[in-house]
């Protein structure tokens, strides 16, 4: 009789549990993706400016810095570890306090002088508006009679 790979079922049922073992310790989690800032940009109604909100949780003022040019805006964050981090064993560790930059391209002028921003309720919300030369207006046609 020819030697089978498996001479016997139980051997076959080992096999599948060391199989089943193996693919356990080998499955892979998925990471978590890049950290990268999020954001909401939209125009104003009336059309006079952008804003910009951007979630920077447990972050102050002092490690967001923001730049701009005449149709940009870059907001970087510098997150400083906390104080009171010394000694912790993380079980997941999701809030990536990392420096992290994003730039913002407008399809218009800014005007540089007038930008606000402030941090509210762990929301950065910057007020961009529109350079006055880069606004649209409606021009009333008048009566030629």
């Amino acid at each position: 009789m020819v030697n089978a790979p498996w001479s016997s079922a139980t051997d076959a049922l080992s096999l599948r549990e060391a199989v089943n073992r193996l693919l356990e310790q080998a499955v892979v989690r998925p990471s978590l993706p890049p950290p990268r800032l999020i954001a909401d940009v939209y125009e104003t109604p009336d059309g006079t400016a952008f804003v910009i909100e951007m979630p920077v949780p447990g972050l102050s003022r002092d490690e967001i810095k923001i730049t701009a040019t005449s149709d940009s805006l870059t907001v970087e964050v510098s997150p400083q570890a906390p104080a009171e981090e010394a000694g912790r064993t993380y079980m997941v560790r999701e809030l990536q306090r990392v420096p992290m930059a994003r730039v913002f391209t407008f399809t218009t002028d800014i005007d540089l002088d007038k930008i606000e921003a402030k941090v509210e309720r762990g929301m950065l919300v910057v007020r961009v508006p529109k350079a006055v030369a880069a606004r649209s207006r409606v021009i009333p046609i008048q009566s030629g009679d």
